[in-house]
Parts: C-alpha cells; structure tokens; sequence
C-alpha cells in the first residue's frame, strides 16, 4: 500500500478532524457561552468553561495532529507541493491557527484554569473574557480556511 493509496483516507480524516475543530469552537461560541451567561452564576459557569474546554482542547490536540499529518501528506502526496495559491493559502491559515491554539491553551486557558481552581474569580473571568476573543479569531479563521479549501480549486 502506498500514500496514493491513502489518499482518500487521509482527505477524510483531515476533513473529519478539520470539521470537528471548527463546529466545536462554533457550538462553544454561540451556543454554550450565551446560554452559560443567560442561565449561570459567574461561578458555576466559569467552573462549567473549565470542565468543557479541558475536554474539548485535549480533543484539539488530537486534531492537530490529525490535521498536520494529513495536510502534510495530501498537500505532497495529492497536490506535489504548493500548485496552487490556494494551497498556500489554507497552509499559511492552519498553521496561524496552530499557533494561536497553542497560545490559547498555554498563555489563557491553563491560567485560566488555575484561577479557577483556586477560586480567584476576577481573573478567571478576565481571562474567560481572552479565551472568548482568541476563539472567535480562531473561528473565523477556521471558517475563511474552509472556505478556501471548498472554493479554493475553482477560483
């Protein structure tokens, strides 16, 4: 079996995981928070974004993953590198979105996480306030990349 022959495969698990990525932070932005903040006491839902995004964010890790080693591999494998602008393009937005990830969990969420934990609400919810803003970004990024990728080929 070579990589042509996982080719389909790969495409679907980084569509897969792409799609997961990007509908979570969608669910979380608006749907969970405004119902937290319509139907919660700051406490409770700050402990509820805690317990969410340490499941959701071990998920993107995974995902991350996923979507490294499969773009890596179609965009060789599938595409012979950068043919097409497109291709940077979607390869320029999903690393941006790797990074900002990573400073979302790193620089927000585990100090957010803490503060939580130790019941310093003030900066939990100054932080929250962060993690809102870094998501939506992240967000419309993710939206933007995947429309590139669907349009990307006939433009």
């Amino acid at each position: 079996m070579t990589v042509q022959d996982l080719i389909p495969y790969l495409a679907a698990l980084h569509g897969i995981a792409a799609t997961l990525w990007i509908g979570g932070m969608f669910f979380a932005y608006v749907a969970m928070r405004p119902a937290a903040v319509a139907e919660l006491e700051p406490p409770l839902r700050l402990k509820l974004f805690q317990g969410a995004f340490r499941r959701f964010f071990m998920w993107v890790w995974l995902f991350i993953a996923v979507l490294l080693l499969t773009g890596y591999s179609g965009l060789f494998a599938r595409f012979g590198g950068f043919s097409a602008d497109y291709l940077a393009w979607m390869h320029n937005i999903g690393l941006l979105m790797c990074v900002i990830f990573v400073f979302l969990f790193f620089a927000l969420y585990l100090p957010f996480s803490k503060a939580v934990d130790a019941g310093d609400l003030p900066k939990a919810a100054g932080l929250i306030g962060k993690i809102r803003w870094t998501v939506l970004v992240n967000l419309l990024l993710g939206v933007v990349i995947t429309f590139v990728g669907i349009a990307g080929p006939y433009l």
